[in-house]
């Protein structure tokens, strides 16, 4: 065997074949690039089991009552479990009118699990009945759930 002809010999290139690896190369990306984008925050209408973080309100212990009476959603009983995670935070203040009322304000934050953005977050006050304030936070996450699987 001639060792000089094989050294010397210069490499062809199949220019057929190039187009195809370009293609496969930019749809691979392509692939990646929506997988990085679809891994956003939930919709709100996606939400099925829900993880209630604890508070030193008993508020929470309110709105986690009416969220288990609906059916749409479950209640995890652990963060890892569900899809999303909801906090409370109340503030109480006197606010001054006429006659001095006594208002709860209310604001309470869906996060989606994984990615730790923001899925829907409502601000609520009302006077003295804290029971009205939870059923007012819950149909507006009602009718957003509804919006949103509308929308979709």
């Amino acid at each position: 065997m001639n060792f000089r002809l094989i050294k010397y010999t210069s490499l062809r290139v199949n220019w057929t074949i190039l187009p195809i690896l370009a293609w496969l190369l930019l749809s691979t990306g392509l692939l990646v690039a929506q997988a990085t984008i679809s891994a956003g925050p939930l919709l709100l209408h996606q939400v099925r089991t829900i993880y209630v973080a604890p508070s030193s309100d008993d508020f929470v212990l309110v709105v986690k009552a009416r969220l288990e009476a609906w059916t749409v959603v479950g209640i995890a009983s652990k963060a890892e479990e569900a899809d999303a995670i909801l906090t409370c935070q109340t503030e109480s203040a006197i606010v001054p009118t006429k006659v001095a009322v006594w208002r709860t304000i209310a604001e309470v934050t869906l996060v989606d699990r994984r990615s730790h953005k923001l899925i829907w977050r409502t601000t609520k006050s009302v006077a003295l009945d804290r029971t009205r304030l939870a059923d007012d936070i819950m149909e507006q996450l009602k009718h957003d759930w509804r919006k949103s699987a509308n929308a979709y």
